[in-house]
């Protein structure tokens, strides 16, 4: 089953937003859902641990004089027009080039800060390049979702880009895995960016095979990872489930 997000017609050459529906299944986000009745601030905390900057994330620098914006710029803007009166933040705390474990040690000073009621966790990247055991990136990531639970805050777990240029060099496919069924046994929501990338690699909807990564080709990446993480905020908030928190 495709699922497909209609995008505003910047550019004639912008592609649609299709993917798997499978690939960003939308999980209940009761305690999103409840802060989103109220007047006071709903924040939504995008938590990045990739293993470079927001620049270098999708495919090498990006070249060109455009400012790229990456996915939460769009969360932002989407959940903004959807709930107007929940008055949506979106901050994003960079934790570059740390494993999940070291993520977790900074997290509860994070959580504490920023009060967040959804918590966007991008994960796996350095694990991987570090080759930290799957165990032990199994266990952080659940005690990551443990606390951001504790601390009041749903989650949904992005896992790594896909990039050919990379793949070589280390292999996430096991970190990747990992995420899937602790996601699942923590019954959390889990966007799969790499296999939604490598989706549009093979589809044709994005060439990431280049050695540098222009600003239209950044902006529309994100600009459909954004859309797709709000269908599937929109429609996890939406879920009806008994004993929600």
């Amino acid at each position: 089953m495709l699922l497909a997000v209609a995008l505003p017609a910047e550019a004639d050459e912008e592609p649609a937003c299709v993917a798997p529906s499978t690939l960003a299944a939308a999980t209940r986000l009761p305690r999103l859902a409840a802060s989103l009745k109220e007047t006071a601030p709903t924040t939504v905390m995008v938590l990045n641990s990739s293993a470079g900057s927001a620049k270098s994330n999708l495919t090498g620098e990006v070249s060109g004089d455009a400012v790229p914006r990456s996915f939460p710029s769009y969360v932002q803007e989407a959940l903004r027009n959807r709930y107007p009166d929940g008055r949506v933040v979106v901050v994003t705390r960079n934790e570059p080039r740390r494993t999940a474990a070291e993520v977790i040690v900074a997290l509860p000073q994070l959580l504490a800060q920023d009060k967040p009621t959804l918590m966007i966790w991008q994960t796996g990247t350095h694990d991987a390049i570090r080759g930290v055991s799957v165990d032990g990136f199994a266990d952080a990531v659940a005690a990551g979702i443990d606390l951001a639970h504790g601390a009041g805050a749903d989650v949904i777990i992005v896992s790594p880009q896909y990039s050919p240029r990379t793949d070589f060099a280390f292999d996430v496919t096991p970190y990747v895995a990992t995420l899937r069924w602790v996601t699942r046994s923590r019954d959390v929501g889990f966007f799969d960016r790499m296999a939604l990338m490598r989706y549009w690699s093979d589809e044709a909807v994005f060439d990431f095979s280049g050695g540098r990564s222009n600003a239209a080709l950044f902006n529309n990446v994100h600009r459909c990872i954004g859309r797709l993480l709000i269908r599937m905020i929109s429609e996890g908030v939406d879920l009806k489930t008994v004993g929600s928190h």
